[in-house]
């Protein structure tokens, strides 16, 4: 078995995840460096609990860097990094995927690909002059909610589709106890912020993927709330799409203000609907007869998705196989977050296209 050399760029609660689970699949054959900017002290738990006393650099013997090139491009060790985690703020993702893509490394890329489009096209080239592996991280396409709606669908049950109403909320004070929300990358729009691209992003991710790309977009988002933000508190995101050659109405909702956090998705059909809880992991199947179908699933636990992805992750790699979340799926997901972003500062709809 051959030993990885992993680069971290970033060591946030994400990023720490993946080096727990980087260290349960690959234990002693994986070797991870980091390059840090902040360099926060708090290590953590699968449970986002603070383990105190504990350093996470002397922990998993990560050797630090302070400049990117000296980590992408070690004068000594292994050479080049196997793989390279982009896991830091939103705003930086591009310029630090740009320079791993330059320095011919496969790449796992943590939502959203970025918060504009700049250097989109530019790291789509890369990827294939470098033949380089681009996985995105969106886990929530592992969920066992995802993987029974999926079998919903190929059966047909619902049959013809008409509307899909998703909604992901949390609380933004209550997200990270440990820190200043208004401090955080989230609350900050030079950071790349918002409930937009650092929650709804993944529900608009698998429902392209689930139900189809939209042509336009058109949203009503801003900030109602007394949160200490300079983005937008809430959003509404509302497209029609081709499903199987018929039309589909799908709206979606985030914000930063609920608490018990709400993570749901409704599909309606001709012959009744199928309802998603994500925090319960449950699903329901309600058909003409009005007689409920429930699937719960009390033994899911939330870090199993993480374990998955990044054993495909490793698999495309090691095996030179498509990516199971490609950049280009990343790609249409950012198309619609910016879409529904600009379609509210604008109060128009807003077509993909023209991103």
């Amino acid at each position: 078995m051959k030993k990885w050399h992993i680069l971290m760029i970033g060591l946030g609660s994400i990023g720490q995840r993946h080096v727990r689970n980087l260290k349960r699949l690959l234990g002693d054959q994986c070797e991870i460096s980091a390059y840090r900017v902040r360099r926060l002290q708090q290590t953590f738990s699968d449970t986002m609990q603070i383990r105190e006393g504990v350093d996470l650099e002397t922990e998993y013997h990560i050797k630090v860097y302070t400049d990117l090139k000296e980590a992408l491009n070690p004068e000594q060790g292994q050479g080049k990094p196997d793989l390279v985690f982009i896991t830091n703020i939103t705003s930086k993702h591009m310029e630090c995927a740009l320079a791993a893509a330059e320095a011919g490394c496969h790449i796992f890329l943590e939502k959203p690909v970025s918060d504009s489009m700049d250097g989109v096209e530019r790291l789509e080239r890369l990827k294939e002059e470098k033949k380089i592996h681009i996985f995105m991280g969106y886990q929530n396409r592992y969920h066992v909610c995802i993987k029974k709606l999926e079998e919903y669908l190929k059966e047909d049950v619902l049959g013809q589709l008409v509307s899909v109403d998703a909604a992901f909320c949390e609380r933004l004070t209550t997200m990270h106890t440990y820190e200043d929300y208004s401090t955080t990358y989230m609350a900050r729009k030079e950071m790349g912020g918002g409930p937009v691209l650092n929650l709804q992003i993944h529900d608009l991710d698998y429902l392209q993927w689930l139900f189809g790309l939209p042509d336009s977009v058109y949203a009503a988002a801003g900030k109602h709330s007394s949160l200490k933000i300079d983005v937008e508190d809430h959003a509404v995101v509302s497209y029609v799409t081709a499903y199987r050659g018929n039309p589909l109405t799908v709206t979606s909702k985030s914000d930063f203000l609920q608490y018990p956090p709400v993570h749901i998705c409704t599909v309606v059909g001709e012959k009744g609907r199928i309802e998603l809880d994500f925090n319960r992991a449950a699903i329901t199947l309600i058909l003409e007869d009005g007689k409920p179908e429930v699937s719960e699933y009390p033994d899911f636990a939330r870090n199993d998705m993480f374990l998955q992805e990044l054993q495909d992750c490793l698999h495309c790699i090691q095996e030179d196989t498509p990516e199971k979340i490609p950049l280009s799926e990343g790609v249409k997901g950012l198309k619609i977050a910016l879409a529904a972003k600009e379609s509210a500062e604008r109060n128009q709809v807003v077509r993909l296209k023209n991103l």
